[in-house]
């Protein structure tokens, strides 16, 4: 690489050579679930729908009225997902799609049904048992190579904000409270269905939550350390579209064109994070998130303001890079430029009714110790622009349940 194609350029300069595992057969605009049906062909058998209730009873019409179009085509409905999704849900998804001899899935909804869908896939395409997943079959199976024999999943979103519709992983909680990542190839949807009419009766808190997780996964695909290339230049487009969308889709929530794009740069933000994985911010998030009965986003916004704060006081540069090709701020000075940045996403968080500080954490330094160990064990985390020890990330769950105090 060379200076001429920044601002496309990684902060770090890939070393060595690599290569994309892109996702599926993705279809967007105004047909696109109908295009999509079309493409899923024979492999669209006996499938089961997972959803939650509200989404089936806003969008399941039309859902049912494209799966119609295919002779002969039935299907079953799994319509128990709720936020935060559990292995119970996945076990019941699976039993049901067992015993109605499902041989394929579709996804209907937000992150949290696609992150169940995705489990679900694992166990009926490899005859595994949840409890298998985390145990050593479980674990070869996620980690093989995708083949045209396994089971197909169809992605249907109706939010915009996980990206769960293009990424590999997915995050459930499990028996012990914690949420567990199940990352596979094997699982991402084969086949994605970006149809922006679905997400319009999306109420504005949710609609400014996943507006805001989105934003996060570009941010903190762009300034990591992973050096893919891909990645980062799709992370910093996800960045130009998401930045304007979201606060155009807070004023009008029936602006097609606005739902369009942050449904677009939501799917972007996915396939970025699938590359390149993210950075500290969701790292420190998910085990705090365990302890806290907040949504995501309303845990992602503090840890967001204080983790990142702490980085560009000596890693400023890939945050400056990014305000500067983003037009937030240009005065040549890298620690203004990305402070300017930071505030920017702040200012985006409080617009969306999301709180940047926490108002009721309470942490022992026993408690915070814990979380660091759980939080290392993220693979993002050792990806942070500025690198983090476990005393070190310690200090700034602490420093977030007590604001003021410095790290």
């Amino acid at each position: 690489m060379t200076d001429k194609i920044n601002p496309l350029q990684s902060p770090t300069a890939p070393a060595a050579g690599g290569g994309v595992s892109w996702p599926g057969d993705s279809h967007w605009g105004a047909d696109a679930l109908a295009r999509a049906v079309v493409a899923a062909g024979p492999r669209l058998r006996q499938p089961l729908v997972i959803t939650d209730p509200v989404v089936w009873r806003a969008v399941g019409p039309a859902v049912q009225a494209a799966l119609a179009t295919v002779p002969g085509l039935s299907w079953q409905v799994y319509d128990g997902v709720v936020p935060n999704p559990s292995l119970t849900q996945v076990r019941e998804a699976l039993q049901m799609a067992r015993r109605l001899g499902c041989a394929s899935l579709v996804a209907v909804g937000g992150g949290s049904a696609i992150d169940v869908a995705k489990v679900v896939l694992a166990g009926l395409a490899g005859h595994l048992d949840v409890e298998d997943l985390q145990a050593p079959q479980g674990r070869a199976w996620l980690d093989a190579p995708a083949t045209p024999q396994d089971a197909l999943l169809l992605a249907v979103p109706t939010t915009s904000g996980t990206g769960s519709e293009s990424s590999s992983a997915a995050l459930i909680q499990g028996d012990d409270g914690r949420k567990h990542l199940y990352r596979s190839l094997r699982t991402r949807p084969a086949i994605v269905a970006l149809q922006p009419s679905l997400t319009l009766g999306l109420p504005p808190r949710p609609t400014a939550h996943g507006g805001f997780d989105a934003v996060l996964h570009a941010l903190g695909t762009w300034v990591n350390t992973d050096p893919s290339p891909v990645g980062k230049a799709l992370a910093l487009h996800a960045l130009r579209i998401c930045l304007p969308a979201l606060p155009a889709v807070l004023r009008d929530p029936d602006s097609l064109q606005a739902r369009a794009d942050m449904q677009m740069g939501a799917y972007l933000a996915g396939v970025a994070i699938g590359l390149n994985k993210v950075d500290a911010v969701h790292g420190m998030c998910t085990p705090l998130e365990a302890r806290v009965h907040l949504t995501h986003a309303e845990v992602l916004a503090p840890v967001f303001s204080v983790v990142a704060r702490h980085t560009v006081q000596t890693h400023a540069r890939p945050y400056a890079d990014a305000a500067r090709t983003l037009g937030i701020s240009n005065t040549g000075d890298e620690p203004r430029d990305a402070l300017a940045l930071i505030e920017a996403v702040e200012a985006l968080a409080r617009l969306g009714g999301i709180a940047t500080r926490f108002t009721d954490l309470h942490l022992s330094v026993q408690e915070a110790d814990l979380l660091a160990t759980q939080a290392r064990q993220s693979a993002s985390t050792p990806l942070n622009p500025r690198p983090l020890a476990h005393e070190d990330i310690r200090s700034l769950y602490l420093q977030m349940a007590h604001p003021g105090v410095s790290p």
